[in-house]
C-alpha cells in the first residue's frame, strides 16, 4: 500500500478548509507566503479581510516537533496580509492516515489532535497583562519566558498542555476565532468606554444649563433624565460614529468622519446629521435613527464638543480592526448602567453566550423543520435541519424577550451562520432573512435594542434589510393611566404594542416627535418559534407588598426606569393575575415569569435555553418551574460551576452562582426521558476557544454514568490535559424536586448519597 506523505495530506486538509470557510483564501504548501521569507513555507496559510492570518503546521503522528515549528511562524509577516502572524494552530494526523485509500475522504472524518499558540505583545509588561480569562483565546495564562522566533514576543498555548480532538470543522471553527485577537476588542473597548465618558462630561454640562435638552433626550430613549441615561445616549451616538466609517467605505457616497468637517465652525452637527440622513435612505436604521434624533436635539455647541471627542473614539476603535462580532458596544453599555440594580440586566459575557447558544443550537438540530406557514402546526415530516439551504434556516425563529444588548442572540446568529458556512454555503447569503424574520429581541430599554440592532447588523454591514424583529417594549405607567410589564405583556396576547420598531423606516418618518414613539403592532405567536433564549432578570419582590406600607423596597423586581410605588403596585398585580397557572413564583422572582413566557412561546420540538440563578435547581420556590420541565420537556441539560467567587457565574457582575439550562420540549406522542444530563465545570468559560472546546466536549460525549454507577464520579470533561469538569446522568422527579446533582466537583459524591 503506498505511503502517502505529509505534504499531500496538507493539501486534502486545506481543500476540506476551503469547502467550510467562505471568503477565505487557503493556500497550502506555497512558496512566496512569508514576506521577505521565500524560503519559509508554512503548511497552510488562512487570510481574511479584516482578520489576521492564521497558520496551521501539520505533521504525522508522533509530530514531535509540530509546536515547535509552529511557533517559528508567530511573528512574521504573511504576503499581502496587513497584521503579522499572530495565531498558529498545531496539528497532528491521526495513526495510520498515511495509508489511507482515500485521503481526502479519511481527512473529512479524521479525529484531529491540535492546539493553538497565540502571540502575547511583549510591548506590555507582564503585570498589565488582561486578568485570567479576559484577555486570552482559551483562559490558560500567558506562558512566561517562552520566546517568541527571534525574541519577539512571548506566546500563550492553548489548552496549557496536552491537545484538543476534534474534526476538520472544529480546526476550522478554531481558525476563524483566532483570526481576531482578544487583545484587540479589549484595546478597542477601552477605547470606547473612555471616548463615552468624556462624551457624558459634556451632556451633563447640557442637563447643568438647558434641562429642557436633556428631558428630551430622555423622554427619546424611554427614561428618566439620570446620570445613566445620558451614559446611554453618548453610548448611542459613539456607536453609530464607529459603524459610520465602516459604511463609508462601502458606500463612496457617504463621508467618512474625518472628510465631514474640519473644525467646529464647520458646524459638524448638521454634516453628520445630513450624513446620517443620507445612510437611513440606504438602511441601518437600527443603529442610526435613536442616534440621529438624539444628536438633533442637543445644542449646536455641546453637540460639536460631543462630536469632536466621539469622531476621535471612533477612529481609533476603527483603527484597531476590532469588529461587531465581538460586542464591543455592549460591554461597554452594560458598565455604564447603573439601574441594573433593580432590572437585574446583567450582562451575558460573550465566552457564556457562545456556549449556551452551542448547546441550544445542537439540540436544534434534531427539531422539526416546520414547512407549514401556521406556526402552530409545524411539519414533522423533516426532522433535521438542510443547513446548506438558506430557504430552511430562513424559516426557523429565535427568540429572547429581555436581549440587553444582545449577546444572546448574535451568538445564535453565529452558530447558524457557522452551520451553513460548514455546509458549503455563505454567511452573507442569511443576513437578510436573520433580521428581517429569524430573530426576535425585545427589551424594556430602547437603547438596548439600539445596540442589539447594531451588534446584528454589524455581522454583515454591506447586506441590507428591511424591517427587524426588534422591539423597545412599554414599561411603567403609559400615557392613557394604564401600566405595561415589559416582555411579560406577552404571556396574555400574541399581539402587542411595542414603543416603537427602530429599524422600520415607515415607522421612524420623522427625527423627533410622535413619528419616533409612535406604537407598533407586534406580531410574537404562541408556540411559534424553535428556539427560545434568554438570560432574564433575576430580581423578585422585596416583600409582599399586600398590607405594607414600606416605601421603596416593597416591589423590588419593578423599581428600574424611575416607577414609583403605586406604579410598581400596580405592576405587580398585573403580573399576579397574567401569570396564573404558570410557573412563575414570588420568591423566586420575575425569571420565573419569564421561563413561563419562553414555555408558551416555544413550539413542539423547540429548544429552551436559558441562563438562571442557581436557586432555579434547588429553590423551592423554583419547584412549579421544574415540574413544567418535567411535563414537558426531554433532553434536559443542567450546566453549573464548582468554583467560587466571579468564577460561579456565567454573567458579569452577578455575584451569585448560576447555571444554564438547555431542554427540547417534547412532540406530540414523545415521552419526556425522565434523566438530565448535570454539567459542573471547574471554572466557567475564558474564552470563545475554551467555550468551543467544552461545548465539543459535551456534544461527543456518547455514555455519560449515572448517578445509579458508583462511587467512581461522572464522565470527565477534559480540555487537553485539563480536567474541565464532570458529567453525571440523574433522574427528575416528576414533582419538581430538587436537582441535587449541580455545583459538585466531584459527582461520587452524588453517586454515594444516592446509593
Amino acid at each position: 500500500m503506498p505511503r502517502h506523505n505529509e505534504r499531500t495530506a496538507n493539501n486534502a486538509l486545506a481543500d476540506t478548509l476551503r469547502a467550510m470557510m467562505h471568503g477565505c483564501n487557503i493556500r497550502s504548501e506555497s512558496t512566496q507566503t512569508i514576506a521577505g521569507h521565500s524560503g519559509l513555507q508554512p503548511d497552510i496559510l488562512i487570510t481574511a479581510a479584516n482578520r489576521v492570518p492564521v497558520v496551521i503546521e501539520a505533521e504525522f503522528m508522533p509530530a514531535a516537533e509540530v509546536e515547535q515549528d509552529a511557533a517559528k511562524r508567530l511573528g512574521f509577516e504573511a504576503a499581502g496580509a496587513v497584521r503579522k502572524i499572530e495565531a498558529v494552530i498545531a496539528l497532528r494526523y491521526p495513526e495510520g492516515i498515511e495509508y489511507a485509500d482515500d485521503l481526502d475522504a479519511e481527512i473529512a472524518d479524521a479525529r484531529l489532535s491540535y492546539c493553538v499558540l497565540t502571540a502575547v505583545d511583549s510591548r506590555y509588561p507582564l503585570p498589565n497583562l488582561p486578568p485570567e480569562g479576559e484577555g486570552t483565546y482559551g483562559g490558560a495564562s500567558p506562558l512566561r519566558g517562552k520566546e517568541l522566533y527571534e525574541g519577539e514576543g512571548l506566546y500563550d498555548r492553548f489548552p496549557e498542555s496536552g491537545w484538543l480532538q476534534g474534526s476538520a470543522s472544529d480546526v476550522a471553527d478554531l481558525a476563524r476565532l483566532v483570526s481576531v485577537p482578544q487583545s484587540v476588542v479589549d484595546e478597542a473597548a477601552s477605547v470606547l468606554e473612555r471616548g463615552i465618558e468624556r462624551a457624558v462630561g459634556v451632556l451633563d454640562e447640557v442637563a447643568s444649563l438647558t434641562p429642557a435638552a436633556a428631558r428630551e433626550i430622555a423622554d427619546l430613549l424611554g427614561m428618566t433624565d439620570v446620570p445613566q441615561t445620558r451614559r446611554m445616549a453618548c453610548a448611542v451616538v459613539a456607536n453609530a460614529m464607529v459603524f459610520h466609517d465602516r459604511i463609508a467605505i462601502l458606500h463612496p457616497q457617504i463621508l467618512a468622519l474625518n472628510r465631514l468637517w474640519n473644525s467646529d465652525a464647520d458646524n459638524p452637527q448638521d454634516k453628520v446629521a445630513n450624513a446620517w440622513d443620507a445612510i437611513l435612505k440606504i438602511n441601518y436604521w437600527p443603529i442610526f435613527a435613536v442616534a440621529r434624533d438624539i444628536l438633533n436635539l442637543l445644542p449646536s455647541y455641546s453637540a460639536a464638543r460631543i462630536l469632536g471627542e466621539l469622531r476621535e473614539t471612533a477612529q481609533r476603535i476603527n483603527s484597531t480592526g476590532a469588529n461587531f462580532g465581538h460586542d464591543l458596544t455592549g460591554r461597554i453599555f452594560q458598565r455604564l448602567i447603573v439601574d441594573r440594580k433593580y432590572l437585574a440586566t446583567f450582562y451575558t459575557l460573550p465566552a457564556s453566550a457562545a456556549l449556551l447558544a452551542r448547546l441550544a443550537v445542537a439540540k436544534l438540530q434534531n427539531t422539526p423543520s416546520p414547512k407549514s406557514s401556521s406556526p402552530s402546526c409545524p411539519s414533522m415530516s423533516n426532522p433535521s435541519i438542510d443547513w446548506s439551504d438558506p430557504a430552511a434556516i430562513a424559516k426557523l425563529r429565535v427568540g429572547d424577550f429581555a436581549c440587553g444588548t444582545g449577546a444572546l442572540l448574535s451568538a445564535v446568529y453565529e452558530q447558524l451562520a457557522l452551520r451553513h458556512e460548514h455546509a458549503g454555503g455563505e454567511p452573507s447569503a442569511l443576513h437578510t432573512a436573520m433580521m428581517e424574520e429569524v430573530l426576535y429581541g425585545c427589551d424594556v430599554m430602547p437603547s438596548a435594542i439600539h445596540i442589539t440592532g447594531s451588534t446584528l447588523s454589524g455581522r454583515q454591514p454591506n447586506v441590507g434589510y428591511g424591517n427587524s424583529r426588534l422591539y423597545a417594549m412599554r414599561y411603567g405607567r403609559q400615557s392613557d393611566g394604564t401600566v405595561a410589564i415589559g416582555s411579560l405583556e406577552l404571556l396574555q396576547s400574541s399581539s402587542i404594542q411595542t414603543l416603537f420598531n427602530m429599524s422600520d423606516p415607515a415607522m421612524r418618518t420623522g427625527s423627533t416627535g410622535e413619528e419616533t414613539a409612535a406604537q407598533v403592532e407586534a406580531e410574537i405567536r404562541d408556540e411559534g418559534f424553535d428556539l427560545v433564549i434568554m438570560n432574564p432578570p433575576f430580581t423578585r419582590a422585596g416583600s409582599d407588598w399586600e398590607g405594607i406600607d414600606r416605601a421603596e423596597d416593597a416591589i423590588k423586581q419593578f423599581r428600574g426606569l424611575g416607577t414609583s410605588l403605586d406604579t410598581q403596585k400596580a405592576m405587580s398585580r398585573r403580573l399576579k393575575d397574567f401569570t396564573k397557572d404558570t410557573c412563575y413564583h414570588g420568591y423566586a422572582g420575575i425569571a420565573s415569569a419569564f421561563t413561563a413566557l419562553g414555555h408558551s412561546k416555544l413550539k413542539a420540538g423547540g429548544v429552551l435555553a436559558l441562563v438562571l440563578p442557581l436557586t432555579a435547581a434547588v429553590g423551592l420556590s423554583w419547584n412549579k418551574f421544574r415540574q413544567m420541565l418535567a411535563e414537558n420537556y426531554t433532553d434536559i441539560s443542567v450546566l453549573s460551576i464548582a468554583a467560587n467567587g466571579r468564577d460561579m457565574s456565567f454573567s458579569s457582575d452577578t455575584e451569585m452562582a448560576e447555571c444554564l439550562i438547555v431542554a427540547r420540549k417534547l412532540r406530540e406522542g414523545e415521552k419526556s426521558s425522565s434523566k438530565a444530563v448535570f454539567t459542573s465545570f471547574n471554572r466557567r468559560p475564558q474564552g470563545f476557544a475554551h467555550a468551543a472546546a467544552l461545548a465539543a466536549e459535551i456534544g461527543n460525549t456518547a455514555s455519560v454514568r449515572g448517578v445509579e454507577d458508583g462511587p467512581y464520579g461522572g464522565t470527565p470533561l477534559a480540555v487537553g490535559d485539563e480536567k474541565a469538569g464532570e458529567m453525571l446522568s440523574a433522574p427528575y422527579s416528576k414533582e419538581g424536586a430538587a436537582w441535587a446533582a449541580v455545583r459538585l466537583s466531584d459527582y461520587s459524591l452524588a453517586q454515594t448519597a444516592h446509593a
